[in-house]
Parts: structure tokens; C-alpha cells; sequence
């Protein structure tokens, strides 16, 4: 009898752990996920040297005259940029530390002071008016490639120059046609815009 007992018990707890084992279980899955979020700003910078030119300052005497034509030519003030223009022709340099593709402008305000001629915003002179231009390393031609540079938005210099790609720039400025009425010294600025290419 103890031993039919027995057996039932042992025939028991096997029925128990069938049942477990035979019950249909949960599968545990994950419920949620993290995603990371990374965001790069496209970084725009520049430095420009040297940060003034001297018209007529570099193999000339430093004195400008009416209705003439000169560059920010290192080889001479007077000497127009070859086709197509080359480093050694282009005073200023961009030091360029974007991390991405930009576009370049130079916005020229008008002179103060003396005479203080204006911008023509055409790139013709005229009486008591100058006009200005400017124009890059690389470019095929001058006559086809510079730009007017007018006192606010100027068309772009040079498009889609690469990240921490430098660039080398000239300007040019046909003086007022009329004579001067004063030797004062006259000063204007010349802006230059990085922005990014899209």
C-alpha cells in the first residue's frame, strides 16, 4: 500500500511538471530601442591677409590719378591679370577653415573722406564715381570672369570653393573720370562674404 502510495505521488509531481513544461510560455522580447542622434553643423570661417591694399601702393607711388585702371597686382599696379589668372597676380589670400563648400562675395562701399568717390555698383567710372571689381586665382579669363564688386550684393566672386580650400583674390578700381578737388586721402572698405553652397 505504501508503495502504490508512493508511486501515486511520484506519478503526481510528474503530471505537475508535464503540464509546465506542455503550458505554452511567454517569448521576452525587447520593447523599446534607443536610437543616437548625431547632428554636424555645416561650420563656416575665413581670414583674409593682408587687410588693406594701397591703389597704386605696391610699385607705384602710392598716388592715384583720374580716369586710370588699376589692380591689386603684386606684379605691378597697372598690370592686368593673365588668362587665366595665377596665384603670384592676386594680392589678398582666403585662409579658409569651413568645414564646407561655400560661395564668395566682395561688397565695396564708398570712399569717405577727400573726394570720396562712389561706387558706381556697374563697374564703370564716371564723374566723382569709381568702379570696382573683383576676381580670383583660377579664373579662365579677367575681362570674362571678375566681378562687380557694388556696395551690397555683389554677384559671387567664386561658387562651391571646397572646405579649408584657400583661395587667392584681386580687386580692381577705375577711378573717377573728373579732376580731383582735394588731396585727402580717401578710405572705403571692401567686404568679403563666405557663404555656404548649396
Amino acid at each position: 500500500m505504501r508503495k502504490f502510495k508512493d508511486l501515486l505521488h511520484i506519478v503526481g509531481v510528474l503530471a505537475v511538471l508535464l503540464t509546465f513544461f506542455l503550458v505554452p510560455t511567454t517569448v521576452l522580447a525587447a520593447t523599446s530601442a534607443t536610437v543616437t542622434v548625431n547632428a554636424t553643423p555645416g561650420y563656416i570661417s575665413m581670414t583674409v591677409a593682408p587687410l588693406s591694399w594701397d591703389v597704386n601702393g605696391i610699385t607705384g607711388s602710392g598716388v592715384i590719378s583720374t580716369n586710370t585702371v588699376y589692380y591689386s597686382n603684386p606684379l605691378g599696379d597697372t598690370l592686368i591679370p593673365s588668362n587665366p589668372i595665377v596665384d603670384g597676380e592676386c594680392l589678398f589670400t582666403i585662409t579658409n577653415t569651413a568645414s564646407v563648400a561655400t560661395n564668395i562675395t566682395a561688397n565695396w562701399s564708398d570712399f569717405a573722406n577727400g573726394d570720396a568717390m562712389a561706387n558706381s555698383n556697374t563697374g564703370n567710372e564716371g564723374a566723382a564715381t569709381f568702379g570696382g571689381y573683383s576676381w580670383n586665382s583660377g579664373d579662365t579669363t579677367y575681362a570674362g570672369n571678375r566681378t562687380v564688386a557694388m556696395t551690397a550684393t555683389s554677384g559671387y566672386m567664386h561658387t562651391n570653393l571646397a572646405g579649408t580650400t584657400n583661395l587667392k583674390f584681386g580687386l580692381t578700381i577705375r577711378t573717377q573720370t573728373n579732376a580731383w578737388t582735394s588731396g585727402t586721402t580717401m578710405e572705403s572698405t571692401v567686404t568679403v562674404v563666405m557663404t555656404q553652397a548649396y
